[in-house]
C-alpha cells in the first residue's frame, strides 16, 4: 500500500462516553489488544468518573463536558485519536463547535470516530412536522453534528448504526419477566453495541487512510425483525410465552413510571410514537450489510445468540416478593443471628450512583452461620424498604437481590466486598445496567 493510503495509528486515544455500552467495550478492546496506546476515558460528571475509575483501574480518567470549553481543552491535550459519542437530545451545534475548537487547540488529532444513527441519505423533507417540533431527536440531531465536523475539515470516520441496539431490551427486564414485551412492532435490523465498540477500536488501530471521511452504515447483517418476531424468539429461548403488545397504550404504560419519577420528559412517549411511524414509512432503507462482519473478521452476534447469552437476566425471580413501602425509622435494627459476623453485621450508610444522581440507602445486614445473609435496605429519602433476597456471603464478599418499587419497578442484583468499615461494589438493573455502590459502617449489631 502506498504511503498516500496510510495514516498514522494513534498512540493516544480519548473516549467520550466510556461508561456506556459502546465506549466501554471500545476501551476494553484497546486495553487488551493495544496496551501501548495511552487511553484517556472521559466522563461527563463526577458519578460517571467514579464508575470509570472503578471499572478501569490504572487508566487515566478525566471529567469533561461538551459545554465546558476549559474541560474540553484539557481533555484533548495530547490526544491523537478521539471517539465521540453523544446522548440523545444533546445540543450538537454548540457541543461539536466546542469540541472542534478544543481539537484544533490541541493540534494533534489524526483520527476521530463519531457514532451517529440516521437513515442513510434520507431526505430531510420527509421528516414529519411532529418530529421537527420536538427538535432534537436523532433524525435532527446527528445531521447537525456531521455538518459541523465535516465543515471543520477534521479526519472523521462516521459509524452510522443502522439498527436497534440489542441491549435496549435490558431496559424492559421487569416487563419481560412478567411475560410482556410492550414495544411498537417496528421492523429493524439489530446489532450488539459491544461489537460497535470493537469495530470503532479496530478502525482506530487501522493504518488505512481510506477510512477517513467515510460514512459507514452497520448492522449485524441479519434479516430485519419486527418486535413481534423478537417476542417469538424470546418465547423459544426463554421457554415460556412472551406476549407482544405494540399499542400506543402499552408504550405509554411502559414509560409512565419513568415520567412520573422525573427520569424522562413527559413528551418522550409522544415523540417515540411519532418517530416509529416515520421509521415504518422509511423502513426499506434499513437493509442488512456486511460492513461490521468485514471489520470484525467474523459473523456478528445474532438476536437469538444475544438472547441466549442474556437469558438469565430475563428469568423470573423465584424469590417471593416481600416489599414494604411503609416509611420506617432508619435507626431500626435487624436482629443478629446466632452466628453473628462482626465484619459484616451492622448498619451501613450507602450511596448508589445512578444516571440521575446518587441515591442514599441504609443497609442493615446480618450474616448467618450457613453463609446466608438477611436484612434490608431502606431508602433514606422516600422511606421504601427492600428486604435482602437470596443473600449470601463468602469471606468479605457479599451478594443479594432486591425488588425496587420506587421510583420504578426493577430487580437489583448487588455484589459488594467489605474492607474494614467500608464496602464497595455494584448493583445491576435491567434499566440502568451496572451502577456503583459504596458504603461506610455506622454501627455493629448488638
Amino acid at each position: 500500500m502506498s504511503n498516500v493510503l496510510c495514516k498514522p495509528v494513534p498512540q493516544s486515544v480519548a473516549i467520550f462516553g466510556a461508561s456506556g455500552h459502546i465506549g466501554g467495550p471500545m476501551a476494553r478492546y484497546l486495553q487488551f489488544h493495544a496496551p501501548q496506546v495511552r487511553l484517556r476515558l472521559i466522563g461527563s460528571n463526577a458519578d460517571k468518573v467514579e464508575i470509570l475509575q472503578e471499572n478501569f483501574p490504572g487508566v487515566e480518567v478525566v471529567q469533561a463536558n461538551y459545554f465546558d470549553q476549559a474541560s474540553l481543552d484539557a481533555a484533548m491535550v495530547g490526544m491523537a485519536g478521539v471517539m465521540v459519542l453523544t446522548t440523545t437530545g444533546l445540543r450538537e451545534e454548540p457541543a461539536m463547535t466546542n469540541l472542534v475548537a478544543a481539537v484544533r487547540k490541541a493540534g494533534c488529532l489524526s483520527h476521530m470516530i463519531r457514532v451517529v444513527g440516521v437513515q442513510p441519505d434520507s431526505n430531510p423533507r420527509r421528516i414529519p412536522q411532529a418530529l421537527r417540533d420536538y427538535g432534537l431527536g436523532l433524525e435532527i440531531q446527528h445531521p447537525i453534528a456531521r455538518q459541523i465536523l465535516d465543515g471543520a475539515g477534521l479526519p472523521v470516520t462516521y459509524l452510522n448504526v443502522g439498527a436497534s441496539y440489542m441491549d435496549n431490551f435490558l431496559r424492559m427486564v421487569p416487563s419481560i419477566q412478567n411475560d410482556l414485551l410492550p414495544w411498537p412492532d417496528r421492523l429493524v435490523p439489530y446489532v450488539d453495541p459491544r461489537e460497535v465498540g470493537e469495530a470503532a477500536a479496530r478502525l482506530m488501530l487501522s493504518d488505512d487512510a481510506r477510512h477517513i471521511g467515510q460514512f459507514y452504515t452497520l448492522n449485524n447483517g441479519d434479516t430485519p425483525l419486527r418486535t413481534s418476531e423478537v417476542a417469538k424468539l424470546m418465547t423459544e429461548v426463554f421457554l415460556r410465552r412472551i406476549h407482544h403488545d405494540g399499542s400506543r397504550e402499552a408504550l405509554d404504560e411502559y414509560f409512565k413510571p419513568l415520567v412520573e419519577a422525573g427520569l424522562l420528559p413527559p413528551q418522550v412517549p409522544e415523540y417515540l410514537w411519532n418517530f416509529f411511524q416515520y421509521e415504518e414509512v422509511n423502513a426499506p432503507v434499513w437493509v442488512p450489510n456486511q460492513f461490521l462482519e468485514r471489520v470484525l473478521g467474523r459473523k456478528p452476534t445474532t438476536m437469538r445468540a444475544w438472547l441466549q447469552e442474556h437469558r438469565q437476566r430475563f428469568d423470573k425471580d423465584d424469590a417471593p416478593l416481600q416489599v414494604s413501602t411503609e416509611r420506617t425509622s432508619v435507626t431500626a435494627q435487624v436482629e443478629p443471628s446466632a452466628g453473628t459476623n462482626a465484619m459484616i453485621d451492622g448498619q451501613w450508610e450507602c450511596a448508589v450512583s445512578t444516571p440521575v444522581g446518587k441515591e442514599p440507602y441504609l443497609l442493615q445486614v446480618c450474616a448467618n452461620p450457613d453463609g446466608t445473609l438477611h436484612g434490608q435496605m431502606t431508602h433514606q429519602r422516600n422511606g421504601s424498604v427492600m428486604p435482602l433476597l437470596n443473600g449470601r456471603f463468602n469471606g468479605n464478599q457479599l451478594a443479594w437481590s432486591m425488588q425496587l418499587l420506587k421510583p420504578i419497578k426493577a430487580t437489583l442484583k448487588v455484589e459488594v466486598s467489605v474492607d474494614g468499615d467500608t464496602l464497595q461494589g455494584h448493583a445491576r438493573t435491567g434499566l440502568f445496567g451496572k451502577v456503583a455502590l459504596r458504603g461506610r459502617k455506622l454501627s455493629a449489631s448488638a
